[in-house]
């Protein structure tokens, strides 16, 4: 009978040595019978079973996650992430980073200068930036630009896998051209024990773009951030189809 599999047949089929084909049959996870002794198993009845797997696995929801901000490295593959952050901050002359739903980074801050590096330097200054870089709640299109505890201006947006908010994206360390934003640096520097001359020197650096610019900043964000989320639903559904198929195969 030419439509017989042999337990070799089905080994090179799916990829699984003899004893989890033996598993399986065992569990009852595959149709088969003995003929002679010697388990067969019909080609038609695989086809459909296999198809069945298949189908099973498009239609497997991501399971849900119990902690979101250790959820959030497993799903997004961090060094893409990096590399895709770093375009467009370089891109807009800004700087960026990715971040967990608290506003901690996952990622290293891309295109950073020196002013923000020393606020980041004290631990007060790292935590008003994190919550900076949390987005604000619900927006229409894009995200707003908002002013910083630092007197800078700031833009996230979040990134959500399946519904679930897993991480942020934002872009930061920029001002519009002509603002004198610099008049609150004494402060800054008294607040988080910095040098005030050291500051007022590094907010030379602190980029100032156009009308033009600022108004790319949020719209190309959003869009990293769409962009990241994509990634992140199907790395998680490729992770779920391979815990699927561990479980089939039982190995």
């Amino acid at each position: 009978m030419n439509d017989l599999l042999t337990v070799h047949d089905l080994q090179d089929l799916l990829r699984v040595d003899r004893m989890t084909v033996y598993r399986m049959i065992k569990d009852g996870r595959l149709p088969a019978f003995k003929v002679g002794g010697q388990w067969r198993f019909s080609q038609p009845e695989i086809t459909g079973w296999l198809q069945e797997q298949r189908a099973s696995l498009e239609m497997a929801e991501v399971a849900p996650a119990t902690d979101e901000s250790q959820q959030a490295p497993h799903v997004l593959p961090l060094s893409c992430v990096q590399a895709m952050q770093s375009i467009y901050a370089e891109a807009l002359d800004v700087a960026a980073v990715t971040t967990d739903p608290d506003g901690n980074p996952l990622t290293e801050i891309s295109n950073s200068r020196g002013f923000c590096n020393r606020v980041l330097s004290t631990a007060k200054g790292r935590g008003r930036c994190a919550l900076a870089w949390r987005p604000p709640n619900g927006y229409a299109q894009y995200p707003p630009i908002r002013t910083c505890h630092a007197g800078l201006l700031c833009v996230s947006a979040p990134v959500r896998v399946d519904g679930q908010w897993i991480a942020n994206v934002a872009g930061c360390q920029f001002v519009a051209q002509g603002t004198d934003w610099s008049a609150g640096v004494p402060a800054l520097a008294a607040d988080l024990d910095l040098s005030e001359s050291e500051l007022r020197a590094a907010a030379i650096e602190v980029r100032a773009l156009s009308a033009d610019q600022l108004a790319r900043v949020p719209r190309l964000l959003q869009q990293v951030a769409d962009t990241f989320a994509e990634i992140g639903q199907e790395r998680a559904k490729f992770l779920n189809r391979l815990q699927r198929i561990a479980e089939i195969t039982n190995v």
